[in-house]
């Protein structure tokens, strides 16, 4: 009974930490339809050029919900898939805390300059793989989308609440966290039922292979993720190159959302496969270069 109770009230912190930034994203993209200047091309267009590197930025916070506002942005063609997986590659969740706390460890051998060198690298990797996702989904993206025809699908009836877009924005944000919540207590339960020993045991130290494991695992939409991939990097199971693989591909509430608000399966797939591909690359050459210069 206590490992439902703590899984469900995991659960419902990420939901309802999430909701904040969420709602912000659904503001906008409510004002975005109202404005007679503005629209999701023009800001697309605009940010096109900076969107990775803002959204990299952006998702180094430690914030499960930025995210799913950047999946929410996509799926209403306010910004670009590379600035949606720039800001996927870049949030980490509760790695960044978990890290801090270990300086406490006197036995620990990360330093805050060491901390600081992984999020920056991170970062780095995020603003380049970012750009390089653009390039790679220009066409199976390509495909126009607007907050109206989202409105639609949701049967919102925004148009209903003329001069209230704080209403329409706090509907949106209510149907996404309800989803979360209930999603994220089944995935707390697995993992908690599984284990962090057992899913270590699951990630041979071998080049490549492991890393294409840790992004797999990586790839589960959930924060309590991010905490297990730390956990083992800080007990030494994992090495860094496995655990950039993980928490590259680790987009939290991210994938979430976009599957719940993007409804084109096979554009989905193509970037979730990207996703992927990068992420376990990524990591399989940061533990090749490791193991060059040992």
């Amino acid at each position: 009974m206590d490992i439902i109770l703590d899984a469900l009230l995991d659960a419902v912190k990420d939901g309802l930490l999430s909701i904040p930034v969420l709602f912000l994203a659904y503001l906008l993209m409510e004002l975005l339809e109202r404005s007679e200047r503005l629209n999701e091309a023009k800001i697309r267009n605009t940010t096109r050029k900076t969107g990775p590197l803002l959204g990299a930025l952006l998702g180094v916070v430690p914030q499960c919900g930025i995210s799913g506002a950047a999946a929410s942005l996509f799926s209403t063609g306010a910004i670009t898939v590379g600035t949606m997986l720039a800001v996927f590659f870049a949030c980490s969740d509760e790695m960044l805390p978990i890290l801090l706390a270990s300086l406490t460890d006197s036995g620990s051998a990360v330093t805050a300059g060491s901390i600081a060198l992984i999020v920056a690298a991170k970062a780095a990797c995020a603003v380049i793989l970012g750009y390089l996702s653009d390039l790679i989904l220009r066409r199976a993206t390509g495909a126009d989308r607007d907050i109206h025809s989202f409105c639609e699908r949701e049967h919102c009836a925004c148009e209903d609440e003329e001069g209230s877009v704080f209403v329409s924005a706090l509907k949106h944000t209510l149907k996404i966290a309800v989803m979360l919540i209930a999603v994220g207590f089944a995935l707390n339960l697995l993992l908690t039922l599984v284990g962090p020993e057992r899913v270590g045991r699951l990630f041979v130290r071998l080049p490549v292979l492991s890393e294409l494991l840790v992004a797999l695992f990586g790839l589960i939409p959930n924060c309590s993720v991010s905490v297990i991939l730390t956990q083992l990097y800080l007990s030494n199971v994992i090495p860094i190159g496995c655990l950039f693989a993980g928490l590259l591909s680790n987009a939290g509430i991210g994938l979430l959302v976009l599957l719940r608000n993007n409804k084109r399966p096979k554009e989905n797939a193509a970037i979730i496969a990207v996703l992927y591909g990068l992420s376990a690359l990524t990591g399989a050459l940061i533990t090749v270069f490791q193991l060059i210069a040992q």
